[in-house]
Formats: structure tokens, C-alpha cells, sequence
């Protein structure tokens, strides 16, 4: 993304005119680098997010709701101390970099009047938001820096807030520009212009090439081709006041991945947007949301396949020795063999042959001895081995069907692994893979107010529930679904329990079909695969005798075969 200072200065303009002259009303941090805004103006309330998260930097206004953590970290009881209630004067960057300053006018506890600068640094893994005095000095800081020496500064509390040392030439420098330009003496000029000029990402450094109709692979320039650049450059550092002024989204695959000032050359499937804002939301909300998913289940996912592979090598180990139990009959039988031929066999033999009666033409076989131990006690010595293994092969054979048990409900978690992206349901998943062992108990300071909530769908008046993990499946069925409501379930695969309230109606059999294919998009099947679903009234399920969640038994069903959709039409908007 172009998230360079042509973008950053546009943007900071759009937002002046959205929040200037607007009090903060409430100061939160739904996540641990980003700073959301409460701003009352003009008679609307609105949202600003400020994020300076390394992989996905950005400040916009609107985006998702996010619940806020029970403790506030302290950077946001700083900022709600200081500047709640606080006026935003301006909007705008600072030293032509990627710096978005908010001027802002509030009161401390004398109710004297104050001022300051909420500073928001949009540089990549540098990125970070500051809060400073009006004297220059930083009052606290997101991301504190003792000293950096890629940016020679130090940002914490108490330190004189000094700008990023800048070593190339600022796009407002028109006339060095120029003289630049005209220094070029072939190569990449793309790469050439954003060496030496900063503040520039390398798809707006083409983009002014290609409007200034250049080759960027030019041997050299002229001085009206260096000219036009340096004019070019200019105008675009101040595009909002311009014609050229149109925001869009470029959409690849079905998904928006980038957003531009203008129209950049070069990119199909540009789509027009009011503002850059709404450009800004429609690329980074969602992959923000995605990463953020990722991040938080990161932990689950590596338990989940530790877990996996432990209970899989505990099943192999375990089959091994069946494998070995199920020869408790032969130990028996040589120990068997050497009694009866007591005579022929004396103390420090080391194997005897023995004619074997068992078999119908009694062949010779050799067993094998301990010529420390007399006939006798060789014969008693596989006599115990084989008592041994016979108590052993009913004590494995319990531990394979418990395993087998954990592993059929550790694969009923996974649907689950992608589906959770609260911090409730990450919770309810904890609990779950803590219940197998995949993950330390850890005893919570407080009790969860909320439990996490199911997918609501409304098909034609008709309400369908979707379960997003065993915890809200068992609540679904057994809990919350009356006998006459339906339950959809994919009859070969593991995924959620789908719940259609009939609530005393007849269920068609389009809502029924549209169940099934909900069913099927949320399962293991995969959204491509067609699947059978089994349906049945909720009054014919019995728990599982293992008694976890999620799991039940039925007789009586029908199935049909359909093919997976998720059915957005019918998602519910409450």
C-alpha cells in the first residue's frame, strides 16, 4: 500500500475536516496498539482509530466496534486522564513525513487550560503514538524507546520529543528537486526519485513517471522532463485541494488489497470511493480483523496439534502392544510344551526342541530358554509373562478406546479453531483443550459476565442458530433448543450443530435445505465439497455416553445432499 506521506497528508486533511473542532468524549484500547476515540462534532458521534500496529499502521474514522479488555493498560488511563473532555483543534502532519498530529485543547485537575499534541508516527515497525506537552516534552508513550539507533531518538516520558532525522530531500524542496532530477544518469528513476527524495512510496514514484509520460528505464532527463516531475511531485504533496483528488480501492479476487489518492495507471478493478476514508476502511478493517484472529488463536492452534500429535503417538505405542498382548496364547504354550517335556530338558540349556502337540501334525519347535533357571522355572517364567500380558491387554485395550475417544473429540474441536474470534470463545476453547490436557488449567481472577454467542441466521421468519464450538453446540442443543426444533448435523464429518425454532410451526422444506447448507459450510467437509447432512427433531438426541460437550447419539434422521454455502443473505443484523 502507498502509505506514504502523499497518502498520510491527504488523509490528515480528510480527517481535520471530520473531527476539527470536536471534543473526545471517551479514550479506549480494545487492542495493545490501538488507540480508539470517542469524538462528539457537529451533532454526530464519531469513532477515530488510531493503530500503530507494525504490520498494519493506520488511522481512520469508523471501522469495527471492538470490546474493550477489563483492565485498561496504563497508556489509556494516561490519555483518558489528560485529554477526555479535550477539544481537537487541527488535524495535520508533521515535518512532510508520515506523522499525523492532533491539536488538542483540554483541562488538568486546577481546570486551567492545557495543551496537546497526540502524535501518531505511521512508519511501519516504527510506528507509535505519543502523547506530548506543550513544551515539547513527552507526557507518556504507546511503544517506549530508550534509544534506537536506526532513528536516533529516545521516546519515553520526560524526553524532549524530537522529529526522525531526515536525510533526503522534502517533496516542498521544488527547486533542489529539480537540480536532482537532473543529476540522473539512467537506471531504475523510480527507484532513483524515492532514494533521494523521501516521504514517497515506490507505486507513487511510478505513478508520477507515467503522468509525466517517462520510461522509467530513461538513460537520462531533460530539464522540462526533470521540471515536470518536480511539478508533478508538488501537486500530488497537495492532492486533497486538487481535481486529481479521487480516492479508490483496487479490489484483486473478491477482496480489497490496496487504496490510492487517485487512479493510479497500471491497476484494473479500481473502484471510486467518497473518501479515502471509506478506501482506507474497505482495505484494512477486514485484514486487520484477520490478523488479529490469527494472533489471538496463535496459541490454540499449537496446543491443538501438540495435543494431536501426543494422543497419535500414544495410540501407536498402545497398538504396538496389543500387537504384543495378542500373543499371551503362544507364551502359554511354550510354557506348556517345556512342562511336558521336563525330562528332556536340564539346567543350563539355553533352548530346547520341543515336538509341538498343539498343531495338527506336531511339528518341532525351539524355545527358547534361561540357563540360569531349571525346566521348571523356565516354565513358570512364561507362565507369569503370560498372566501379565493378559492383564495388560485389557488395561490397552480400554487406553485405545479413550484415546480414540480424545482424538474423535479433539477433531471436533477444529472446525471450532477457525470459526473463534472473540475473547470469549477463545476462552470457552481454552476451557475445552485444557479438559484433554492440551493446556495448563489456569484459574481466572474473574468469571466471564457473557458467554460467547452462536451465528444467527432469519430465513423466512424462521430463526436458525449455528454453533461456533462444542461449549455453545451442547448449550444449543440440550439448553436452549425446545423437542419439536430441528437439529442439522454433517452425517460423516465434524462441525457445528445447527438449530431451526420451529416454535410450534411446520419447518419447510427450503429452510430445511438452506440448514443443511449452512451446516455444511461450517464443518470439516470443506465450503466446496457437497456433503450429507442429517437432520432430525432436537427430541431424538441422547448425549454421548463420554459426556462431552458436543457430543450426542441418534437413531432416527434424514439426510439430505447438498452443497456448502454460508448464506450471508440470511445472516441476522441484530
Amino acid at each position: 500500500m502507498p502509505n506514504d506521506y502523499i497518502t498520510i497528508n491527504a488523509l490528515s486533511q480528510e480527517i481535520n475536516a471530520l473531527v476539527a473542532s470536536g471534543k473526545i468524549d471517551k479514550v479506549n484500547m480494545p487492542e495493545k496498539d490501538e488507540v480508539g476515540l470517542n469524538i462528539r462534532c457537529n451533532g454526530a458521534n464519531r469513532q477515530l482509530i488510531i493503530s500503530c500496529n507494525a504490520n498494519n499502521p493506520r488511522i481512520h474514522v469508523g471501522g469495527d466496534r471492538k470490546t474493550n479488555p477489563l483492565t485498561a493498560p496504563s497508556f489509556c488511563m494516561h490519555l483518558r486522564k489528560h485529554i477526555t473532555g479535550g477539544i481537537i483543534d487541527s488535524v495535520a502532519t508533521l515535518a512532510e513525513d508520515r506523522i499525523i498530529c492532533f491539536e488538542i485543547t483540554s483541562r488538568n485537575e486546577m481546570r486551567d487550560t492545557v495543551r496537546y499534541r497526540l502524535i501518531a508516527e505511521m512508519m511501519g515497525r516504527y510506528s507509535n503514538i505519543l502523547l506530548v506537552k506543550e513544551n515539547g516534552t513527552i507526557s507518556d508513550t504507546l511503544k517506549q524507546v530508550s534509544y534506537d539507533t536506526m532513528t536516533k531518538r529516545c521516546l519515553l516520558a520526560g524526553a524532549k520529543y524530537t522529529l526522525p532525522p531526515q536525510s533526503k530531500l522534502l517533496p516542498s524542496q521544488n527547486k533542489e528537486i529539480n537540480a536532482l532530477l537532473q543529476s540522473y544518469s539512467g537506471g531504475d528513476l523510480s527507484k532513483f526519485i524515492i532514494s533521494n527524495i523521501s516521504g514517497l512510496a515506490l507505486l507513487t514514484a511510478k505513478q508520477i513517471i507515467s503522468e509525466c509520460d517517462i520510461q522509467n528505464t530513461a538513460p537520462s532527463l531533460t530539464c522540462e522532463q526533470a521540471a515536470a516531475i518536480a511539478d508533478t511531485l508538488a501537486r500530488y504533496a497537495n492532492v486533497y485541494n486538487s481535481p486529481k483528488y479521487r480516492p479508490c480501492a483496487l479490489k484483486q479476487d473478491g477482496n480489497y488489497c490496496d487504496f490510492f489518492v487517485t487512479e493510479y495507471a497500471g491497476f484494473d478493478n479500481l473502484e471510486l470511493t467518497p473518501t479515502l476514508n471509506e478506501a482506507i476502511l474497505l482495505c484494512t478493517v477486514e485484514k486487520d480483523r484477520q490478523e488479529r484472529k490469527a494472533e489471538k488463536t496463535k496459541f490454540l492452534k499449537k496446543a491443538f496439534l501438540s495435543c494431536k500429535k501426543k494422543l497419535l503417538a500414544k495410540l501407536a505405542k498402545n497398538n504396538e502392544k496389543l500387537e504384543e498382548c495378542k500373543q499371551a496364547e503362544e507364551i502359554k504354550k511354550c510354557g506348556d510344551l517345556i512342562l511336558s517335556n521336563l525330562y528332556a530338558i536340564k539346567k543350563g540349556d539355553k533352548s530346547a526342541i520341543v515336538a509341538d502337540y498343539y498343531a495338527p501334525d506336531c511339528p518341532t519347535i525351539e524355545i527358547k530358554l534361561d540357563d540360569r533357571l531349571t525346566p521348571q522355572q523356565n516354565s513358570q517364567a512364561y507362565y507369569k509373562k503370560y498372566a501379565k500380558l493378559k492383564r495388560a491387554y485389557e488395561v490397552v485395550t480400554k487406553q485405545i478406546a479413550e484415546l480414540e475417544n480424545d482424538l474423535l473429540y479433539l477433531a471436533s474441536i477444529e472446525p471450532a479453531l477457525e470459526l473463534c474470534s472473540s475473547d470469549e470463545e477463545i476462552a470457552e476453547l481454552s476451557e475445552e483443550l485444557s479438559a484433554l490436557g492440551a493446556l495448563k488449567k489456569i484459574k481466572s481472577q474473574k468469571k466471564k459476565s457473557t458467554p460467547s454467542q452462536p451465528i444467527a441466521y432469519e430465513v423466512n421468519d424462521f430463526v436458525i442458530l449455528v454453533g461456533k464450538n462444542n461449549i455453545q453446540n451442547d448449550k444449543l442443543t440440550f439448553k436452549v433448543a425446545n423437542g419439536g426444533d430441528l437439529w442439522i448435523h454433517t452425517q460423516k464429518t465434524h462441525g457445528s450443530h445447527v438449530i431451526v425454532f420451529a416454535e410450534g410451526r411446520t419447518i419447510p422444506d427450503e429452510v430445511i435445505e438452506i440448514g443443511c447448507e449452512i451446516a455444511a459450510y461450517y464443518s470439516l467437509g470443506g465450503a466446496n465439497a457437497k456433503q450429507e447432512c442429517d437432520y432430525t427433531f432436537r427430541r431424538n438426541l441422547k448425549r454421548h455416553p463420554s459426556g462431552k460437550p458436543g457430543m450426542v447419539l441418534y437413531t432416527t434422521y434424514s439426510t439430505a445432499y447438498v452443497n456448502p454455502d454460508k448464506h450471508s443473505e440470511y445472516l441476522s443484523k441484530n
